[in-house]
């Protein structure tokens, strides 16, 4: 038995051993084919990138990939030694980027001199993807086996962050001597680990140096041209279209016979400009959406306004100020900026007319009237301040539903105010012919019953409008809310702001009574001498770090609204994942028409060799056929969306810390978001037109005619 076994296990040893080199061998050339396969996909993704650069600038550099092909003369002297070819392609490539450097420089030169706003969503969009630093790139530091499990391990940034941060606290003069005394222990132990995690993290001792730091641990877009940043849509396409200019100048390229071959098959023509249509319209609303958001930010708030809230709250829903914590704060007078520089005079806040009855005067209008500069001194220490006591709060509304179907509630914004008049004129807030502001009591008779009064924005009117049957409730339309009928006695124009959305009542309303907010305000607004940011800056930083008797946070308004935006970059990177989606499938379809268009034309192209067109010129012919069906479609999608101008829609805006509001808000179709449609559909044309033009140039004349 003994022996029997013996010889089965030598069979076995031998079997194996036989099949073993064979299939080491398969093995090997399995992992040679994934090799080569993953270097021609690599090469694939990097001529797909370079399709988006300047075509004058490949063509220029054209010789780096080919160093014995004549590009802009007729013929080039054909190099043989090593050296040669390489100074030929290092040359080649010298050129190609001059070329694209003087593009951009032209563009950016040309777009800085052009009437466009500042900002925006793309600006944004910018910023975002260039917001790496060189830093950013390096490995953060590896946490060492003997750090104490008690302390939490910081990356450089997080230590550099946390740094920053207890220095301000520290600084702060009006912080609480208590916490200052822990930030200051806080701040001594984070110096020492600094100290301590410098001598061996290269990156820490980079983002330390007053030097290095501004080069390499700043964002790129910090270092870039301003115009490039802020309107890189239009430089872009003032490459693009300053390239295909230099294209046309350079060399003859067969557009006749492009033309026609397009006109030819104007079916397929017809096919593909239409996916160029649908995306780009898509984009163009999605983008529309986004840009409504943004304007409403940028419209809400008034320069000279300071929004005050209370230490710690995120938004106004948190905050939370009893009336003897700010009626101290509209006397001060401010002589310095936010960053502690000399302003060219003393302000403080604006003041209003003293009407007979020893309030703020309104005018015809209803709004408190402002105290002209050159009153008197007696009448203008006599004369009230422009500050609006507010109390910002979210009501919860059952929807009138038909028999049978589930209840639903909605969520409403109310603002109540100690005084109207002043709120108005602090707010720049008029109403529409035929309404009128509530009084001090807030109520309304009617039909022998008081009523709450109120006055609404238009969002809010068109969102209670269907529960009685119309489009949006009007002046003398009733509504429920928290058990109580609510009487709209006028309509305030808040188009491109975000008070479209709310309600606005007096705080003693008895439905805002009973929440527990009737005398306690979330919100201090108050209106500056200069209306200009820098006062309302001003003010902002001395109450939020040199006001003492009272902890408060203190925003200029446009500063504040410029803070919910985080709801907006979160439509903007689903947008653009969106765009990514629906461009790769652009994309393929345009090779896959391409492809089939230049397979039909093989004898054609070898024709085109004949006549002497050069490989670059079949090349550009190719990119320009697909770049004209690109422009076209894109341009017919542009057009659909301007529909889209004025579409209303609601949304939410948040500071990214809770809270937020609800807003009604306008699709806005402008030029920036049209140059972004049309930069989109010339890359997708780009992308899908590279592959298919470089097969067609990479034919032999004779492989052509067979």
């Amino acid at each position: 038995m003994t022996a029997a076994v013996s010889n089965t296990i030598s069979q076995s040893s031998h079997v194996v051993g036989s099949a073993g080199p064979g299939l080491f061998l398969r093995l090997v050339k399995q992992v040679i084919r994934f090799g080569r396969s993953l270097i021609s996909f690599i090469g694939t993704l990097f001529t797909i990138g370079f399709s988006v650069l300047p075509l004058a600038a490949m063509l220029v550099a054209l010789p780096a990939v080919s160093p014995n092909e004549a590009v802009l003369t007729d013929t080039v002297r054909p190099t043989k030694s090593r050296w040669g070819r390489l100074f030929r392609r290092l040359s080649a490539v010298a050129s190609g980027l001059i070329v694209l450097i003087a593009l951009f420089a032209f563009s950016i030169e040309v777009v800085s001199r052009l009437p466009l706003p500042e900002g925006g969503q793309l600006a944004t969009l910018a910023k975002k993807i260039l917001g790496l630093s060189i830093t950013d790139l390096m490995p953060d530091d590896q946490q060492p086996a003997d750090f104490p499990k008690s302390k939490q391990w910081l990356t450089p940034s997080e230590l550099m962050e946390k740094h920053k941060g207890l220095q301000e606290a520290v600084s702060r003069p009006n912080a609480d001597p208590f916490l200052r005394a822990g930030n200051e222990a806080d701040l001594a132990q984070v110096d020492q680990e600094l100290a301590d995690r410098t001598l061996n993290s290269p990156k820490l001792k980079i983002m330390q140096d007053s030097a290095l730091s501004p080069l390499l641990a700043k964002p790129v877009w910090t270092v870039l041209p301003t115009t490039l940043i802020q309107h890189w849509p239009f430089v872009l396409l003032l490459v693009y279209a300053t390239d295909l200019a230099l294209l046309l100048l350079i060399g003859k390229v067969p557009l006749a016979y492009n033309l026609r071959y397009l006109w030819v098959r104007k079916r397929d023509t017809i096919l593909t400009a239409v996916v160029f249509t649908v995306v780009i319209a898509l984009v163009i609303v999605l983008l529309a959406f986004v840009n409504g958001m943004y304007k409403l930010n940028e419209n809400t708030g008034i320069p000279g306004n300071v929004m005050v809230l209370s230490e710690g709250s995120t938004d106004e829903l948190f905050s939370n100020l009893g009336y003897s914590d700010v009626n101290n704060v509209e006397r001060i007078r401010i002589s310095r900026d936010e960053k502690n520089r000399p302003l060219p005079k003393e302000v403080g806040v604006q003041r209003v007319k003293l009407g007979p009855n020893g309030k703020p005067l309104p005018g015809a209008d209803g709004k408190a009237v402002l105290l002209p500069a050159d009153a008197s001194e007696t009448n203008r220490n006599k004369a009230p301040y422009l500050v609006s006591y507010e109390a910002y709060l979210v009501m919860n509304q059952p929807v009138p539903t038909q028999p049978g179907e589930p209840q639903r509630r909605r969520f409403l914004q109310v603002r109540a105010l100690k005084d109207v008049s002043l709120a108005a004129a602090v707010h720049n807030m008029d109403l529409y012919p035929g309404g009128k502001w509530f009084d001090a009591r807030s109520v309304e008779e009617r039909d022998g019953r008081p009523y709450l009064a109120c006055v609404i924005g238009e969002g809010v009117a068109a969102t209670l409008g269907p529960d009685v049957g119309k489009a949006r409730l009007t002046v003398g339309d009733t509504f429920e809310l928290g058990d109580d009928k609510w009487l709209v006695v006028g309509i305030m124009k808040t188009q491109g702001t975000t008070y479209g959305s709310e309600i606005w009542t007096g705080e003693n309303n008895t439905v805002v009574q009973g929440t527990g907010k009737g005398n306690k305000y979330t919100t201090l607004v108050i209106r500056m001498e200069d209306n200009n940011e820098a006062a309302s800056r001003g003010m902002a930083n001395f109450l939020q770090y040199q006001y003492n008797e009272v902890k408060l946070k203190a925003y200029s308004e446009p500063d504040y609204y410029k803070e919910l935006t985080k709801t907006n970059e979160q439509f903007l990177f689903w947008i653009v994942m969106i765009a990514v989606v629906m461009a790769v499938g652009g994309v393929f379809g345009v090779m896959n028409t391409m492809f089939a268009s230049i397979a039909a034309r093989i004898k054609e192209v070898g024709v085109l060799r004949i006549l002497g067109f050069k490989r670059w010129q079949i090349l550009i012919s190719f990119m320009i056929e697909s770049l004209l069906i690109a422009a076209v479609g894109g341009a017919l999608g542009c057009a659909l969306g301007l529909f889209a101008n004025f579409f209303e829609a609601t949304s939410s805006l948040s500071g990214g810390q809770g809270g937020g509001k609800s807003v009604a808000l306008k699709f806005i179709v402008d030029s920036q978001t049209l140059a972004a449609g049309m930069l989109f559909t010339l890359i997708m044309g780009r992308l899908g037109g590279l592959v298919p033009a470089l097969s067609a140039m990479r034919m032999e004349i004779l492989d052509s005619l067979r």
